[in-house]
This record gives structure tokens, C-alpha cells and sequence, in this order.
């Protein structure tokens, strides 16, 4: 199990010999073997534990039990507690969906807090069947019958590999201790009943049928890629992008076929439902003025084009600079480079250019889109202002606003990309190492 667990890890390149990993541990049987994992391969680990507090009593002894083996594995332990029940209420959305997003939300935060470079979580391969007949039940389409994939960003899933049975095999031999959640048995759950009521039926039909669905998802998955590659062929053909707008020729438009297929994926990534890219159609045909807002984007008439444009981004891609010596991936050119601050003849005007006291930033640096909330100490100012108000006073217009990024050092913001540093990380009498940053605004998503 261990040499398979290695393997799958240098063949996808999942992390480095090197790395430092947040383990997301729930006390269930597949995180816990997934810690003893990590910790038998020699990798540096901080485990993380989340405690929903949605099962009374045995929400606490989930928390003591992960706190245990972390002392017994000699792995530091960090816990949380969340009222999921309030992000439910506020956000309009499903207890799944608000647990989701509240750990994701925290697991970000403490990559950036502790310089760690991955986030492991343990979803095995029956995991991937599972999520496979539940996207089928929901008409998801291709995209959601490609199973899971086994690295997105920086959140790794190193058991993809293994199946239950081998997980468990693996546990029984080692005597490895774990919790059970009694939920997992409970079939009013969606993904339960799959688990319980429709594969055991299918792995009676066929014994194999686990290591087949697996085999048919990685074709899938390849043939989404293909797939994928033309849609984004097409869609930078026809998306002419100039000065924030997305401009679409519709006669070219209406070439193509099936046009539900093809308006739904190219249309979907700018937040349009299938329903809406069905109405897109009927745009099409529409005099000028007829609209179509979704989350993010709005879509209209003009003349023999259809034209898009931001409407305000709620999306939480994020992208981390690591330190000047290691690669980082970032969706726009960016120049870094350590200075002594000798070497620094002036501190440059250039908006576009940040030079910052490198002792006083901490590494992974976080880049985002803004968000409303926001506050920072404008350069040259011992006091807080909130972005929004910011961009009122510097009268930056709402489509350049919304697509404006940030770089944030932990919960610190750092700079106002094209705009203004934070005063806290200026250069000052003080400093003895500069960070120097440049980035090419014309070319920014």
C-alpha cells in the first residue's frame, strides 16, 4: 500500500519529496489511514480537523480523536469550529455546500499563515464511481462524468489510487484506530444511497465493476480533454476581448451545431445556468436591448453582435507567489526579483510596480480578485480605508474595478495591483531587503 501510495505520488506529481502538506483529517477511516500514509513516507505534515458541530457529542469526540492522533503520529493539529447552520442562512445554499466552501475557505487561509504548499484530502477511487452516478443523476453532462480529479490547484487527493476495500485491508493489518460517523450509514443522503443501495447492486452484476468504472472514468476524462481543447479553440476564435468587453459575431454564432451544445459551453464558464444558455438563443433573434445576467457576467444585443461584460466576480480563484527562488503559476506575466536595499536607487512611481520590505512580507504571497470588505493603509496613510471607498475616490470605472487583483500577505493586503501599495510593507530607513514586483496590466484576465 505504501509503495502504491509513493508511486501515485511521483507519477502525477502530486507534491514534492519536500513539501510541507495539510492532511484534512475527519477521524473517518480514509483520512486517518491517509495521515499514517504520510507519515510512514517521511513528508512533513500539519493535519487539519473540522469541526461542523452538527452531531452533538460526537462532533467533540471526532475533534479529541484527531487531536489524539496527531500526538500519536507526532504531527501538530489544528481544529476550527464553524456554525455551518449561519453560512446556510446567509448565503442561501445546502449544509453540503456551505461545509464546503467554510473548510476550503480555512484551508486556504492556513496555506497562507503556515507556508505550507499542499492540501491533501482522501478521496479514494470509490469515491470518484460515487461522484460519477451522482453528477449522472443530476444531468451534469461529460464535464461531471470524468470522476475526480487527482490534483486541482494546490488540493491534492493522493488515494485516488486505492479502493475502500484496500483502504480497509490496509487498516485492519496495521491496526489502525478510527472514528465512525454514523451518517455515512444513512441513506437520506444522496450520495449514501448511491453508496449503499445502487453499487452493491452493480458489483453483483458485475465483481469487477468497481476497477471498470474507474478504467471507463480515465477514458472519459481523456476524451474530455479533446473535447475541452476545441471548445477553447472555438471560444478564442469568437470572443473578441477589447477594453474589459467580450464582443460575439453572432452570424458566426449561428453557424454552429447543435447550438445548445455549443452555447452551453461556451457560455457557462461566465456563470450562465443551462437554462439561461438556452435563452441565449432567443437573444439572438431579439432586437437590441434584450439581456441575460448571470452571476458574474451580463450578455446583450448590440446591433449584429452580441456583447459581455462583467457584472462583478464572486469567484474564489486564487493564485500563490512563492517565495522569489521557487515557480509559481500566476494568469498574468510577473517579474520578482530580491533586492538589497543599497542596490534600490529609487522607488519607483510606476503603479505597476510594488517594491516592498521584504522582511515584513510572508510568503506564499495570495493573489485574488477583490472583494467587498476589503480594507488595507494606502501608501502615505496611518489609516484604514476600505477598497470600495478607495475606488470611489480614484474614480476607477466598474468594469476595470471588477477586474482588478489584489496581493495579500496572510490576511494583510500587501497591494492594490495597478494602483497602491499597503503603507505597512513600504520601504523604509529600516530596510535591508527589497522585493521588487512587476506585472503587465494590458494582458490580465
Amino acid at each position: 500500500m505504501l509503495q502504491d501510495f509513493n508511486s501515485f505520488i511521483r507519477k502525477l506529481n502530486l507534491c514534492k519529496p519536500d513539501d510541507r502538506i495539510l492532511l484534512t483529517v475527519s477521524g473517518g477511516i480514509d483520512s486517518v489511514v491517509m495521515a499514517h500514509l504520510f507519515k510512514e513516507a517521511g513528508y512533513d505534515c500539519t493535519i487539519a480537523h473540522c469541526n461542523f458541530q452538527l452531531r452533538g457529542e460526537e462532533s467533540e469526540l471526532d475533534e479529541g480523536f484527531v487531536r489524539s492522533l496527531g500526538s500519536y503520529l507526532e504531527i501538530s493539529v489544528m481544529c476550527k469550529r464553524f456554525d455551518v447552520e449561519a453560512e446556510m442562512k446567509e448565503h442561501g445554499i445546502s449544509l453540503q455546500m456551505a461545509a464546503r466552501d467554510l473548510r476550503y475557505a480555512w484551508f486556504e487561509e492556513l496555506l497562507a499563515e503556515h507556508s505550507l504548499d499542499r492540501v491533501a484530502t482522501a478521496h479514494t477511487k470509490n469515491d470518484t464511481v460515487e461522484t460519477f452516478f451522482l453528477n449522472l443523476s443530476r444531468g451534469s453532462g461529460i464535464r461531471g462524468l470524468k470522476g475526480i480529479s487527482p490534483s486541482r490547484g494546490r488540493i491534492i487527493r493522493p488515494l485516488l489510487f486505492a479502493s475502500r476495500l484496500q483502504i480497509e485491508s490496509y487498516q485492519k493489518s496495521h491496526k489502525i484506530e478510527f472514528r465512525e460517523d454514523a451518517t455515512n450509514l444513512e441513506t437520506k443522503y444522496q450520495r449514501n444511497k448511491i453508496r449503499h443501495d445502487v453499487l452493491p447492486v452493480m458489483e453483483q452484476i458485475n465483481p469487477g465493476f468497481m476497477e471498470l468504472m474507474h478504467g471507463n472514468m480515465e477514458r472519459l476524462g481523456e476524451v474530455f480533454e479533446i473535447y475541452d481543447q476545441c471548445i477553447q479553440q472555438l471560444r478564442n476564435e469568437l470572443f473578441i476581448e477589447k477594453q474589459g468587453k467580450i464582443s460575439i459575431a453572432i452570424k458566426e454564432l449561428r453557424a454552429l451545431s447543435p447550438l445548445r451544445t455549443w452555447l452551453y459551453e461556451l457560455f457557462s464558464p461566465y456563470g450562465f445556468t443551462p437554462l439561461q444558455c438556452e435563452g441565449i438563443e432567443k437573444i439572438m433573434d431579439a432586437e437590441s436591448g434584450r439581456q441575460s445576467i448571470s452571476t458574474t457576467h451580463r450578455l446583450f444585443m448590440d446591433r449584429d453582435r452580441m456583447i459581455l461584460i462583467p457584472t462583478g466576480s464572486t469567484s474564489i480563484e486564487r493564485y500563490y507567489l512563492d517565495d522569489p527562488e521557487k515557480h509559481s503559476s500566476l494568469p498574468f506575466p510577473m517579474d520578482m526579483e530580491v533586492l538589497e536595499r543599497a542596490e534600490l536607487e529609487s522607488i519607483p512611481s510606476d503603479p505597476n510596480v510594488a517594491c516592498l520590505d521584504l522582511d515584513e512580507v510572508q510568503f506564499p504571497l495570495v493573489i485574488r480578485r477583490w472583494m467587498h470588505g476589503d480594507y488595507f493603509y494606502p501608501l502615505g496613510m496611518n489609516q484604514m480605508k476600505k477598497l470600495s471607498d478607495f475606488f470611489v475616490d480614484e474614480k476607477v470605472p466598474v468594469p476595470e474595478k471588477e477586474r482588478t487583483w489584489i496581493m495579500a500577505s496572510g490576511e494583510k493586503i500587501v497591494w492594490i495591483m495597478g494602483y497602491r501599495i499597503d503603507h505597512r510593507f513600504r520601504i523604509t530607513p529600516a530596510t535591508s531587503r527589497v522585493l521588487r514586483l512587476r506585472f503587465q496590466t494590458k494582458i490580465i484576465p
